[in-house]
């Protein structure tokens, strides 16, 4: 669990059931993204990923709000433009490097930088009345950070169109492009995330190498994509 100092309570909040950890943003009311925030999001997500007694993380937000972006005010008045900015990319990119699977239990909306977080995750299940994407352009600025992250889930020609307009996918419209998994009532959406979190760790301890040997698959030319492939399952093999 990791706390502001500024306001002596966590921002992160972390509770277990089974080999399933829960983390919960907690800075109300958006849950929007500083310095503070950002490196304690990716604090407890290396500190869960290292517990042998957890298979599957679930990320959400408190209050019926998964995420609404960066904190500009916050990080201008605060000074710490380029820290912050560095530290989203070290959030972002650390979610391919992970060995857990990571689900996120999408409550309510999810803009900007968060919906770049969300896209991160490996499964997405979101309430019905979630907005989706990106807002920026409506404010006179671009995405750039997160329009990267969202590239990871959302189809080309629709991130596209979101980035350029500013205007949020409803979850339905979410869910047929294929950047939502499915959608779930809010009152079940943790048991329904709890579910999946049980489907997808059957391949138990097979899961730590195979998770991110897919993601670097993705990012390889194909044949080194092959080897790389090759290697880890000699690894699995010989275990």
């Amino acid at each position: 669990m990791s706390a502001d100092p500024t306001v002596g309570g966590p921002l992160v909040d972390v509770s277990k059931e089974g080999s399933v950890a829960r983390m919960t943003m907690r800075r109300p009311p958006q849950h929007k993204l500083d310095l503070v925030l950002t490196r304690a999001l990716r604090a407890t997500l290396v500190e869960l990923d290292a517990a042998d007694d957890v298979r599957a993380i679930i990320l959400t937000g408190s209050e019926g709000i998964f995420c609404g972006g960066a904190d500009l005010p916050e990080i201008t008045a605060s000074g710490t433009l380029h820290e912050f900015s560095d530290a989203v990319v070290e959030l972002f990119a650390l979610f391919p490097e992970l060995r857990t699977p990571i689900i996120a239990a999408v409550n309510g909306d999810a803009l900007a930088g968060g919906f770049g977080l969300m896209c991160c995750a490996d499964i997405v299940l979101a309430v019905d009345d979630a907005l989706l994407g990106t807002v920026e352009a409506r404010f006179g600025s671009w995405p750039v950070i997160a329009q990267v992250a969202a590239l990871q889930r959302t189809p080309f020609p629709a991130l596209r169109r979101n980035v350029l307009t500013g205007k949020p996918f409803t979850a339905e419209q979410a869910e047929r492009l294929g950047v939502v998994d499915e959608i779930v009532s809010a009152a079940d959406l943790y048991a329904r995330a709890l579910e999946v979190a049980e489907e997808i760790t059957v391949a138990g301890d097979a899961v730590a190498t195979g998770r991110p040997a897919l993601y670097r698959a993705s990012t390889l030319p194909f044949r080194e994509a092959l080897r790389a492939g090759a290697d880890a399952f000699v690894a699995l093999a010989g275990r």
